[in-house]
């Protein structure tokens, strides 16, 4: 994990580097912005690993992870707000039945922008400083992008910055396309004080396919990391009982893409883990009135 960083960061230099100095086809140019972003989108895999941890230096190297998808409020965001209300209508990180992935998208985007800043707000109100200060974990990673983005613009001059957003975009797009595959439709349900039950492998995807698991640093394995969040990677478990995706992550993703493919590879998926009980459904309010429509007979409304 420590030698993905360098090598990731090398990377986007080169790709900016190929951006702003060779007369590159508007095909070409495509690709590298997708290549580039593609390894950036892993990169917010490997900091999401690296964030989990204790030690200081994992978690500096995971913020430098995120610089060039522009998306340094993960750090804060994921292990604060998404692991505390994952499977439940109020994280804007886990994707309800009925709701297609670009319906998904802009949700979390600016749902996840704006928890992360509020998480950070209250813990520095408890330690007594402002929340516009250096100890504010959102602007020091996001700084490591203003630091990143800035030096490749004052070298190869403002047309690059073109480049440099475009694969982050894309890299940050990743993120949240598994985001959108790893809880769809799941809910927590809530105990008799009226609280959201303790996350358990039965409230995430799981996927236990070799290749994905290998480059994704077992994320598909991702009914065990709710279930158990500072398990190292190398440990993480597959559940028999857990729900299983019907592939793995990148046919899922690619089927993401395509609302009618997702619903009709999904739902019935979904219904099938709540046996058919509606109402144990993280449902998109929109939606409902159509999923109730397509109901099997006797579903619980």
């Amino acid at each position: 994990m420590w030698a993905y960083v360098p090598f990731q960061i090398a990377g986007t230099v080169f790709g900016a580097w190929l951006a702003a100095t060779q007369t590159l086809p508007w095909y070409a140019f495509a690709g590298l912005v997708l290549s580039v972003g593609s390894f950036n989108g892993i990169g917010i895999a490997t900091a999401h690993e690296l964030g989990h941890k204790k030690e200081s230096l994992d978690r500096w190297l995971a913020k430098i992870a995120l610089a060039p998808t522009m998306y340094g409020h993960f750090y804060v965001e994921h292990n604060r707000g998404h692991h505390k209300r994952v499977a439940t209508p109020e994280d804007p990180a886990s994707a309800r039945m009925g709701e297609s992935f670009w319906a998904f998208l802009p949700r979390t985007v600016l749902g996840s922008l704006r928890s992360a800043w509020e998480l950070e707000r209250e813990r520095l109100d408890r330690m007594g400083k402002r929340v516009w200060s250096a100890k504010n974990n959102n602007l020091q990673a996001w700084a490591f992008t203003l630091v990143l983005f800035g030096c490749l613009v004052g070298w190869l001059g403002w047309p690059v910055l073109v480049f440099l957003v475009l694969q982050g975009l894309y890299g940050a797009s990743m993120l949240e396309v598994v985001n959108y595959v790893e809880h769809y439709g799941l809910l927590r349900q809530k105990d008799p004080f009226n609280r959201y039950v303790r996350c358990q492998p039965e409230h995430s995807w799981n996927s236990n396919h070799i290749v994905g698991n290998i480059v994704l640093y077992h994320l598909q394995r991702h009914s065990d990391h709710h279930a158990h969040p500072a398990r190292r990677y190398q440990a993480l478990r597959h559940f028999d009982a857990a729900p299983q995706l019907p592939a793995g992550y990148a046919t899922m993703i690619t089927a993401a893409y395509f609302p009618p493919l997702w619903y009709s590879l999904m739902d019935h998926r979904v219904v099938g883990h709540y046996a058919g009980d509606l109402s144990k459904i993280n449902m998109q309010p929109s939606a409902r009135q159509r999923l109730l429509k397509h109901a099997p007979a006797g579903s619980a409304r």
